[in-house]
């Protein structure tokens, strides 16, 4: 095979395609064709001496490298358990062994890795397999260089078909190898095997065993390709040694060694089209960009930093505490360099007891008042001088210790700080010159409204009274959502850790891009600010519907109380499971009902904004925060954004909101065999899962619109759930 070397020096050519698609469809590993479907190819990084880094601050880098040690482990953990007594699973069959030292995972640092901004992708022609249409010759190449040298000779190949009157008409085979290890293989006649008294591995078959004959041609007859088989083209012989063509992993093969014989079922490739989705699948994160002001929120979503995580939920949620006593808070000043402050303290608590000691009950009060300042200036600056004291209770104890058991993407704390970094960063910016970064759409700012301010009033009142009749506390436009996606690296045959392939589960193989001429592993980094849509629930009309659905573990919870009830929420709140493995039919739950209202309200309002802006589902995105009861749907582009949300309000306002109030926009082609499967398929909500933060999990219509509960809701089987906006609307049409 050519050399690595061999195939870089011939510069291989990039490709022209926006930095979104470079860092996910046409990132490293994938297999595409150009327009007009003729030639595969496979895209390579880019091995020229200049990185073209990705522009992002260190704090963002961290944030990266975060998510990335929590993917990496999680996708190993869920893979490698797989394995059984009699069945053991080798670590690299789960991971990139750059990632691995024996069982254990070893995360790269940031010296290991390159940022990059998916501005250039080279790609080479694959697979360089070829058949003649006529007489079924077949031609392999080892490399481009390959065949770069033999390309006259190939032209030149006489076709032996009997109506043939010239070269061979050859087209290049459309058909790959490939398996959940990663790995892919062009066709060959000959198979890999282990070879035991050599210790190596080899690839048998690739001569005739009857002639000894090296040239073979390929039947495409059958429909299937998996029955399509070489045969030996010697024309006296003939000879196929199977009814259908096989290959195995090399990569496997060389894992199991001596025990490959026995373990053929893991080891066996798949054959398939390039074209085919199930070739590549582009493993990407992304996050809610923290503002520089806000960086050390992230901070406290370090595994060492639990404790400022537990204070900020319990600050959050309002949660309640014990008092602080004088030392607590003298420690905690003269630590931070405030002696003039605890100074300040003392000076009205000598006043205080000189007060009380005298009688003088107005001044008294007056130095109490003055203290509960201090302390409650103290402790609500941010960051604080004194951190209060907050007493989570129990449940929230045990779910902050569980968090592993969630990914970053589905993290109720993870997105309780996201959803804060918004708030502070865009949610509650002051307007800057009559254009808000955050405009609601009940407040208008002045590039935004009416210019006639009777016409503003009235747009505004109206707007108020559809928002109530959906639910809707708070809802605007956010003129530059900040996010950021990255890939890191991809699997083939599936895109979770598992799959089951003939009644056995099998490890995934997630792979890391291939090195750079530096030796780091790419890390494609795309960041975008686009104008999106903010909707927050109104915590009262959730928790009454939660009531009218009649969910098993709903919390107690009253609106006049302290406590939020996001932190109610968290209380009971159930992990999904990586990568959905604890998505299954159970009892009706709190958490998933909540996380199924915000999910399928997202996907209801894409559907209205695609119809009315023009802006193409693929090309929107969604992100959840479900203990603030509420989600973001963005425009999901790197080109220029021209500003479709913001024209969708100015041309339809209220008569977008009133959309989502009629029927029509609730409604399934599919009738009653959808709303019999959980309320939820290609015909309704469910949109591309390239768009979909949840891989259209958790999802159905019923739990807006009410009717046969979502599948995984097993308390109300063969019964009808009330709808939000019914709920929300009970005695009043809607």
């Amino acid at each position: 095979m050519g050399t690595e070397e061999e195939e870089r020096t011939l510069s291989a050519p990039t490709m022209a395609r926006s930095r979104g698609q470079l860092g996910s469809a046409y990132a490293p590993g994938a297999f595409f064709t150009f327009e007009g479907g003729l030639g595969a190819c496979i895209s390579l990084p880019d091995f020229s001496a200049t990185d073209d880094d990705a522009p992002i601050h260190a704090v963002t880098k961290a944030q990266i490298l975060l998510r990335l040690q929590e993917v990496w482990q999680s996708w190993f953990t869920r893979a490698y358990a797989v394995g059984t007594g009699d069945r053991q699973i080798d670590p690299r069959q789960c991971l990139d062994e750059a990632l691995l030292k024996g069982a254990t995972v070893v995360p790269l640092g940031a010296d290991r890795l390159a940022f990059l901004s998916p501005l250039r992708m080279e790609y080479a022609p694959a697979p360089l397999t070829f058949v003649c249409n006529k007489c079924r010759l077949f031609r392999y190449f080892e490399s481009a260089h390959d065949l770069a040298q033999n390309i006259g000779r190939l032209r030149k190949t006489q076709c032996t078909a009997t109506d043939a009157k010239g070269p061979c008409q050859w087209r290049q085979l459309d058909v790959i190898f490939v398996h959940w290890s990663g790995e892919w293989m062009p066709a060959t006649p000959g198979r890999w095997e282990w070879n035991d008294h050599k210790a190596i591995l080899r690839l048998y078959g690739e001569e005739c065993s009857v002639c000894g004959n090296s040239d073979f041609k390929l039947n495409t007859d059958s429909p299937r390709i998996g029955q399509w088989h070489f045969y030996c083209a010697n024309p006296t012989c003939g000879h196929k040694g199977s009814d259908e063509w096989r290959q195995n992993d090399r990569f496997t093969t060389e894992v199991f060694r001596d025990n490959a014989g026995k373990r053929v079922s893991e080891r066996r490739m798949e054959p398939i089209s390039y074209r085919a989705s199930s070739t590549y699948y582009a493993q990407s994160e992304q996050f809610v960009l923290f503002p520089k002001s806000e960086h050390q929120l992230m901070a406290m979503l370090e595994p060492q930093r639990q404790s400022e995580l537990a204070a900020f939920i319990g600050k959050q949620f309002r949660f309640g505490g014990g008092e602080l006593t004088p030392d607590e808070m003298k420690a905690a000043l003269l630590a931070a360099g405030k002696a003039s402050e605890w100074e300040s303290y003392e000076r009205f608590a000598d006043i205080k007891k000189c007060s009380a000691e005298s009688g003088d009950v107005v001044v008294e009060k007056l130095m109490d008042d003055e203290l509960k300042k201090l302390v409650d200036r103290w402790t609500t600056i941010d960051p604080p001088l004194v951190r209060p004291r907050v007493d989570l209770p129990p449940a929230i104890n045990a779910q902050l210790a569980a968090r592993s058991e969630y990914t970053s993407r589905f993290d109720p704390f993870v997105l309780a700080v996201e959803h804060e970094a918004l708030s502070r960063g865009k949610l509650s910016a002051a307007p800057d010159g009559g254009r808000a970064k955050f405009v609601r759409f009940n407040h208008l700012d002045n590039d935004l409204a009416p210019k006639d301010t009777n016409d503003k009033a009235a747009q505004e009142a109206l707007t108020q009274q559809l928002m109530t009749k959906l639910g809707i506390a708070d809802l605007g436009l956010i003129r530059e959502f900040d996010l950021c996606r990255f890939t890191h690296g991809y699997t083939r045959v599936s895109a979770m850790p598992t799959l089951e392939k003939r009644n056995q589960l099998m490890p995934v193989r997630l792979r890391l891009f291939e090195p750079l001429r530096n030796g780091k592993r790419p890390i494609y980094v795309v960041t975008q600010a686009n104008e999106a849509l903010y909707v927050r629930l109104d915590p009262s009309a959730v928790y009454k519907w939660l009531c009218a659905v009649g969910v098993v573990d709903l919390p107690d919870w009253d609106e006049s109380v302290s406590v939020k009830l996001g932190g109610k929420i968290l209380e009971v709140a159930q992990p999904f499971g990586r990568y959905f493995s604890l998505l299954k039919e159970g009892d009706a739950a709190t958490y998933r009902y909540v996380y199924t209202l915000l999910h399928t309200y997202a996907h209801v309002l894409m559907k209205n904004v695609a119809e009315l802006s023009g802006l193409d589902l693929g090309s929107m995105g969604e992100y959840i925060f479900p203990l603030d009861l509420a989600f973001v749907v963005y425009r999901n582009g790197t080109t220029m954004d021209l500003g479709n949300l913001s024209s969708l309000w100015r041309n339809e306002n209220n008569r977008f909101l009133s959309r989502l109030l009629e029927a029509s926009s609730h409604r399934c082609n599919s009738g009653r065999l959808c709303d019999m499967a959980g309320g939820a398929c290609p015909d309704c909500i469910m949109i591309p899962e390239t768009s979909c933060i949840a891989q259209n999990q958790l999802l159905s219509r019923a739990v807006l619109k009410g009717g046969p509960p979502p599948r995984e809701d097993a308390t109300h089987k063969g019964k009808r759930i009330p709808g939000f906006l019914e709920v929300v609307n009970s005695g009043n049409a809607y």
